[in-house]
């Protein structure tokens, strides 16, 4: 499984340890050689953390062995045998290399040079140790030259490893830390903006206002007895009233306007669904620990793409993640957030363990203003989020159903077609 997914990372490494291998020396005048290779290979392993030591490692000893095997037959003319012969023990050395590595937890070592080092320098002599035992090259005679060439190499080795991968750090802490201070520029800026457009809401409200209290003293002047008059101040306010609600249009319209400008264009690349899920996931565990609640979160992706407009996907999940923490009442709760690829569809599915949907709701639940949530001040809620999810269903030409039982939760399923433009298939997938 992880060659397949990680046979790229793989054979980068496999190449460049086989290619840089070709700096070397022979310090005991036989076959026997110091590479620069194992830097390469040593590095790598700790550049791919996501691939284990022992598959990484092994790879790239078998593909520098069969490199140096058919280097010697197409270059120096030497037999297959003759080849092989030569070179198979050095990959024992990277078998090994990776076993000592892997018990001295080396990838946890970083925080600490000293042991990093230590760790690293005692593998690398015990690799060269069993690598010369297979050549049968262990001469106990100069076993005090053969010692101090193999520590002093493996201590140069070790200490040039760890000092690339802390230059590496060291630049992707800059990178980090200049985006860091670009979005907190953008976000200073898009604050900035965003109250400006404040004063035109509140620049509304008072039209508003001005706007229900002519309508109602329209309304009651038709209620009265009309006289020339009256029709003449009807008419006056009428006038009026008609140009306040254009005021007000206008505004909003300028609202819209300068908001939409303030929202980030979608990223071209997109954001990937198994994102989008880990994102809404972990900002649902803050508002719950926030909150004082203990709802539990359990996500299941399987399969994964790239979705364009992410936000309509984003605001789907949010917003039955949202409906799902009102429906639990008890502090044991439990939602789980499902984002299935099968068939040509992705299905997204949110459920929970919550108080459930009546029988005799289920047919309005979808229907604008519906609620049977209040607020702290005995206020009926909007009943407008479920009604948003389905509009944006419709709209991704998908199919929203849901399924409860009272008392023991709902699960709501989105059907999405993945013939729609707004989705892009990992070709690895």
């Amino acid at each position: 499984m992880t060659l397949k997914r990680h046979y790229k990372e793989l054979l980068v490494t496999a190449g460049l340890t086989a290619l840089v291998g070709e700096i070397y020396f022979y310090p005991f005048d036989t076959a026997f050689r110091f590479t620069a290779g194992v830097v390469a290979v040593s590095f790598l392993m700790l550049y791919f953390s996501q691939i284990p030591e022992m598959v990484l490692i092994p790879f790239a000893g078998a593909g520098t062995v069969t490199f140096r095997i058919l280097f010697g037959m197409i270059i120096q003319q030497k037999l297959f045998t003759e080849a092989f012969s030569l070179h198979y023990p050095a990959f024992f050395f990277y078998l090994f290399y990776a076993v000592f590595l892997k018990s001295g937890r080396i990838r946890e070592l970083l925080d600490s040079p000293v042991s990093f080092i230590s760790v690293m320098t005692l593998s690398d002599m015990g690799a060269n140790f069993i690598e010369l035992y297979i050549r049968r090259e262990l001469n106990l005679i100069f076993f005090q030259n053969i010692f101090t060439s193999i520590l002093g190499v493996g201590l140069i080795r070790s200490i040039i490893t760890f000092s690339l991968y802390w230059l590496m750090e060291r630049y992707r802490l800059l990178i980090v830390s200049e985006e860091h201070q670009k979005r907190y520029a953008e976000l200073l800026e898009f604050v900035s903006e965003l109250k400006s457009e404040l004063l035109y809401i509140k620049k509304s409200t008072a039209d508003l206002e001005s706007a229900m209290k002519e309508g109602y003293e329209l309304y009651s002047s038709i209620n009265q007895g009309l006289r020339e008059d009256d029709i003449i101040k009807l008419k006056k306010k009428a006038l009026n009233l008609a140009k306040n609600i254009h005021e007000i249009k206008k505004d909003y319209l300028r609202i819209v306007s300068g908001v939409r400008g303030l929202l980030p264009e979608e990223m071209q690349e997109g954001m990937r669904i198994s994102t989008i899920v880990a994102i809404i996931k972990s900002n649902t565990e803050r508002w719950v620990k926030n909150a004082g609640k203990e709802t539990e979160l359990k996500t299941h992706i399987v399969g994964d793409l790239l979705v364009k407009n992410y936000f309509s996907i984003f605001s789907i999940i949010n917003n039955l993640v949202s409906n799902a923490l009102d429906a639990i009442e008890d502090k044991n709760g439990c939602i789980e957030i499902q984002a299935i690829i099968d068939e040509g569809y992705v299905y997204i599915i949110v459920g929970d363990n919550g108080k459930g949907i009546d029988e005799k709701d289920m047919p309005y639940i979808f229907e604008p203003g519906f609620s049977t949530k209040f607020n702290e001040d005995g206020f009926i809620s909007t009943g407008l989020g479920l009604t948003h999810v389905k509009n944006l269903v419709e709209d991704m030409e998908g199919e929203i159903m849901v399924r409860s039982e009272k008392g023991k939760g709902a699960r709501f399923e989105v059907k999405l077609p993945l013939k729609n433009e707004n989705f892009v298939i990992d070709p690895e997938e």
